[in-house]
């Protein structure tokens, strides 16, 4: 009994016939690489060339099928009609050394496009989405913070060009303005797709920021309470002095309290937020009502504290 090992090779998907020959077949997965790339990457979702699976048809019934991918088993089985396995690793390394090598430019080509094509569909990930518009409304909002701090103290002398430039500026300002309230509406809905537990507990912009801050939201859900309290913050605490908080000041509720029991609530609200973020990375169940209940309390236990 034969064994044929379907396997990706460059641009091409192949067969090679392990028992008795050695015989090596293939089908281009495109014209040209840049069709063949984005063809490679629909390999993943088990959606394969007819052609390979017309030919595959054609081996002998005696011939045992395997495939280098386990995505791929269930599509050649219903395509070919015919009981595909797993390949094992003795077997991909003999069909491997089976097949010339090539490193020509369209293979070159072709590995750029996968690479490429790779990159954009992470780049346009919900959460890639999220963490890009965070970072940009806080980019925003400190050069909103420096126009601002600029037009304080910025004279418009009458009768002088200052005069016709103030109006101008004042202008270009409430346009920046606008542009950041419009990029707040695309975060919070972002977050609320991304992190619907954690927005509701501090915040869409806080929430975007803390998943910006630690990278992803898979790493966000591994921190704990008092790293996520000190995330994004400007300084290195220590003994001395050092910060309460950093991306947390700005979280929902905060200013409902005088600024002495900032902190506590910043420590309270880390630990809630740490188990909303581990929600989101993980079993994905709404849980924010009883997180929001947990920290309304705990802002009401502060404040009658301050009194």
């Amino acid at each position: 009994m034969g064994i044929a090992v379907v396997l990706a090779d460059g641009p091409r998907l192949t067969w090679v016939e392990l028992d008795p020959a050695g015989h090596v077949g293939e089908v281009p997965l495109g014209p040209a690489p840049t069709a063949a790339a984005h063809r490679y990457l629909a390999l993943a979702a088990g959606e394969l060339p007819s052609g390979i699976l017309s030919a595959l048809r054609g081996l002998p019934a005696t011939t045992s099928l395997a495939a280098s991918d386990p995505r791929w088993v269930e599509a050649l089985a219903r395509g070919t009609g015919r009981e595909v396995r797993l390949a094992s690793l003795t077997e991909l390394r003999t069909a491997r050394a089976g097949l010339e090598r090539r490193a020509g430019p369209e293979d070159r080509a072709f590995l750029l496009g996968v690479a490429q094509r790779a990159l954009d569909r992470a780049l346009a990930s919900p959460e890639e989405v999220l963490i890009s518009l965070a970072r940009e409304e806080e980019r925003l909002e400190r050069a909103l913070g420096r126009e601002e701090r600029a037009a304080d103290s910025f004279v418009a002398v009458a009768g002088t060009l200052l005069e016709e430039y103030g109006p101008a500026w004042a202008g270009a300002r409430a346009a920046l303005s606008r542009h950041h309230a419009s990029l707040l509406s695309l975060l919070g809905r972002a977050a609320q797709q991304v992190v619907p537990n954690l927005s509701a507990v501090v915040g869409e912009r806080v929430a975007g920021r803390l998943v910006a801050a630690a990278g992803s939201i898979g790493a966000l859900g591994r921190m704990s309470g008092s790293r996520i309290q000190l995330l994004g913050s400007r300084r290195r605490p220590s003994p001395e002095r050092g910060p309460r908080y950093g991306v947390l000041y700005r979280a929902a509720r905060m200013n409902d309290l005088p600024i002495g029991r900032r902190g506590a609530y910043a420590r309270s609200l880390a630990a809630i937020a740490a188990i909303a973020a581990r929600a989101d990375a993980t079993t994905h169940a709404a849980i924010s009502d009883r997180l929001v209940a947990r920290r309304d309390r705990r802002v009401e236990a502060l404040r009658r504290r301050a009194r």
